[in-house]
């Protein structure tokens, strides 16, 4: 698509490809068809995004920073020249075009009837409307199969039990 571009075409211009909401149950190979499109799991909330275009600096690489669709909204005003850092829940990524070492969210936060998820960096909770939960270390559980919070009998580890009250109570704040 770049390359059917004029040179003063591409100088004005970036594009955002971004999937949809999740990825369908038939195409997805590593979730289990009930974590996919639809639920709270990874295989249905994250999405794939490509930029390219003017001010985009890194190329062939993947962002492992926090991004929500809602960030598009400051992101898209920051390609446009207007200087603002964050418009309502959306928080601006632009700087992700030349930084590697960009930062972006804290948290992200989804919601599914009435249930919701959270997560920071490394761990991930979800809190389902008849009250059960989970707690996924994303880092050494990508694909969500160990839930922390029922992993045994026993209780959760210290530093667990501090990311899940953290999670709990980013959540009980964002749903005020």
């Amino acid at each position: 698509l770049m390359n059917s571009l004029s040179q003063e075409e591409k100088e004005n211009t970036v594009i955002i490809f971004i999937g949809d909401n999740g990825t369908p149950q038939q195409v997805a190979q590593e979730y289990n068809s009930s974590r996919t499109k639809g639920s709270l799991y990874q295989g249905g909330i994250n999405v794939p995004m490509i930029i390219s275009g003017k001010n985009v600096m890194r190329i062939n690489e993947a962002e492992n920073a926090l991004i929500n669709t809602t960030d598009l909204f400051t992101t898209i005003a920051n390609i446009a020249g207007i200087n603002v850092d964050k418009i309502n829940d959306s928080q601006s990524f632009y700087e992700s075009f030349s930084n590697s070492s960009f930062q972006g969210r804290e948290y992200a936060y989804a919601e599914n009837y009435l249930n919701a998820t959270i997560r920071n960096s490394t761990h991930k909770y979800i809190l389902f409307s008849d009250g059960s939960e989970k707690l996924y270390n994303l880092i050494e559980d990508p694909l969500e199969t160990k839930n922390l919070v029922q992993q045994s009998n026993l209780p959760l580890s210290d530093s667990n039990e501090i990311i899940k009250n953290e999670l709990i109570g980013k959540l009980q704040e964002i749903k005020q």
